[in-house]
C-alpha cells in the first residue's frame, strides 16, 4: 500500500487542478490522479471572467486567444441586441491549454492515465483504488494501485463516479452541451462578423442557447440545453451554423454532461437545501459538485471558487463547515440563478423582449458575467428595472 499523501484529487481539470494548487500553496503533499493525458480537449465554449485568471501564483494572460468588445443576443424573429463590454472582462480561453498549465503549475504529484477505480473512506484516511486508464482487458488488475491519504478531493467531472462512490449528489440533473472549434483562416467574413463579439443565439434549441466566441484564429462554436431530456443537439447545432454561414463539414463536434444545480434561495434554500457535497473526509468540488451557471453554464469559476474553498476546508482540518461555505458564496448565487433561468426559458420570447431589450438589464447580465456582482437579490433589481423601462416607454408615447 502506498501512503503519505495529505490529500488526493480525482480528477485534474480546472477543479481538481486549482484544488491541488491551493492545497499545495497550504504546505500539503498533494497527488492528482487524471484519467487523461494533459492536454486533452475540453468540450467548453472557453469563457472565463479576467478576475478568475487572477487567482493563481503564476501568469495565466498568455492563454487568453480573445477579449471580445461586445455581446451580441438574438432570438428568431426579433432585432439582435449588441452590448458593449467596457474593459473587455471576459476572457477567452482553451480549456485544454488552461487546464494543462494549472496542473503543472499546480506543483502537486501527477498520476495521467490513470483512473480512479474504488473509494473507501475510514475513520482516519480514505483509500483510493486506481488502474490505467483505459483498462487493458488483457491485463486485468495490472498496474492497479492502492493509495491513502488524509483526505480526498472529488472533481472527476458532470457524472462524478467518486460522488456515487460515496452517496453524494444522488439527485443530480444533468443537461448537455456539444461544442466546435471552426478554423477562420480563409474566412476574412466570418472574422469580421464574429472575430470581436460573442453571439448567444437564444431560440436555437428549447431550455438553452447556441453560441459563438471568438478564439483568435477560430471560432468556439456550441449548443447547450440545461435540462435532461431526449434532443438531437446535433442536428440543432448544423440547422443554426447553417443559418449563420458557419459551415461544420468535417469539423469534429465534442459532447459534455452539464450539470444543473439544485437548491430554491432563500428563504427557502440555505446550505441543507443543496444535494451533500461532502462527508467526514471528503469533498466535491466544481463540476462534480453540480456548480455550474443553469442560465448559461458557466462553471469554470465556479470550480476555481470551490476549489479555494475546498482547500480552506482541509486546511482547517475540518470538512463540516464547507457546504455553509459552498451555500455563502456560490450555492446561494445559483439558486437564485436558477430562478432566472427557469423563468427564462419557459417564456424565453417574452423574456427577450422585456429583458435583453432592456439596457439595464443586460447591463446587471454583464455585471455578473465580468464578476463584478452575483445573481442574489438579482429577482428584485431585474423586476425594478423592467418596470422603469416599461415606465419610460410609457412617458415616451405620451
Amino acid at each position: 500500500m502506498t501512503a503519505g499523501f495529505d490529500v488526493i484529487v480525482a480528477g485534474g481539470g480546472a477543479a481538481g487542478a486549482s484544488a491541488a494548487c491551493f492545497l499545495v500553496q497550504r504546505g500539503l503533499r498533494v497527488l492528482v490522479v487524471e484519467k487523461a493525458r494533459l492536454p486533452r480537449y475540453k468540450a467548453c465554449g472557453g469563457a472565463i471572467p479576467r478576475p478568475v485568471l487572477e487567482r493563481f501564483p503564476f501568469d495565466l494572460h498568455d492563454l487568453v486567444r480573445a477579449a471580445p468588445e461586445t455581446v451580441r443576443f438574438a432570438y428568431p424573429g426579433l432585432a439582435p441586441v449588441d452590448v458593449p463590454l467596457p474593459g473587455r472582462p471576459v476572457a477567452m480561453v482553451m480549456r485544454s491549454e488552461l487546464d494543462a498549465r494549472l496542473l503543472v503549475g499546480s506543483g502537486a504529484e501527477v498520476l495521467e492515465g490513470t483512473a480512479v477505480a474504488a473509494v473507501e473512506e475510514g475513520e482516519d484516511c480514505v483509500t483510493v483504488r486506481v488502474t490505467p486508464s483505459p483498462p487493458s482487458p488483457a491485463a486485468a488488475g495490472a498496474g492497479e494501485k492502492t493509495l491513502t491519504a488524509r483526505y480526498l478531493v472529488g472533481a472527476d467531472g458532470a457524472a462524478s463516479q467518486v460522488a456515487r462512490w460515496l452517496g453524494l449528489r444522488t439527485k443530480r440533473r444533468l443537461g448537455a452541451c456539444l461544442e466546435a472549434e471552426v478554423p477562420l483562416e480563409g474566412k476574412p467574413a466570418l472574422e469580421a462578423e464574429h472575430g470581436r463579439s460573442a453571439l448567444f443565439s437564444l431560440g436555437a434549441v428549447r431550455h438553452g442557447y447556441a453560441w459563438v466566441f471568438p478564439k483568435g484564429d477560430g471560432l468556439s462554436v456550441g449548443i447547450a440545453r440545461f435540462v435532461p431530456g431526449q434532443v438531437d443537439l446535433r442536428a440543432a447545432l448544423r440547422r443554426e451554423m447553417e443559418r449563420l454561414g458557419i459551415a461544420l463539414d468535417g469539423i469534429e463536434l465534442h459532447g459534455h454532461p452539464i450539470p444543473c444545480y439544485q437548491a430554491p434561495p432563500w428563504p427557502w434554500g440555505g446550505p441543507r437545501a443543496q444535494e451533500r457535497l461532502s462527508t467526514r473526509r471528503c469533498l466535491l468540488a466544481g463540476d462534480a459538485a453540480g456548480l455550474v451557471d443553469p442560465l448559461i453554464g458557466e462553471g469554470v469559476r465556479y470550480a476555481v471558487a470551490s476549489a479555494r474553498l475546498a482547500a480552506e476546508a482541509i486546511a482547517r482540518d475540518d470538512l463540516r463547515g464547507y457546504e455553509v461555505d459552498i451555500w455563502r458564496e456560490i450555492g446561494h448565487s445559483l439558486a437564485t440563478c436558477g430562478q432566472v433561468a427557469g423563468l427564462f426559458y419557459r417564456w424565453p420570447r417574452g423574456c427577450y423582449r422585456l429583458g435583453v431589450r432592456n439596457p439595464a438589464v443586460t447591463g446587471l447580465g454583464v455585471e455578473v458575467l465580468a464578476e463584478r456582482a452575483s445573481y442574489v437579490g438579482i429577482g428584485r433589481r431585474l423586476a425594478s428595472a423592467t418596470i422603469d423601462w416599461l415606465l419610460r416607454g410609457l412617458g415616451r408615447r405620451s
